[in-house]
């Protein structure tokens, strides 16, 4: 939907961080072992939503695109 993805990823990123590092850390990378391999990847994926943004298709966008006189 777009609406407030950055803030929503930052909250995630420091989820997840804290996953990697408090809960998973002792048991390796690899996830079938119990490890950290897959949030490493939840992370990538967040911090690419933090860098890009929502996108041209999210609500945030289009109510930026509405003329002032119509708000």
């Amino acid at each position: 939907m777009g609406v407030l993805s950055r803030i929503s990823a930052a909250i995630l990123s420091i989820v997840l961080l804290g996953a990697i590092f408090h809960i998973r850390w002792e048991n390796g990378f690899f996830v079938s072992k119990g490890g950290w391999e897959w949030d490493l990847v939840m992370l990538a994926a967040v911090l690419a939503i933090i860098v890009a943004g929502p996108g041209r298709i999210s609500i945030s966008h289009v109510v930026k695109k509405i003329p002032r006189f119509l708000q």
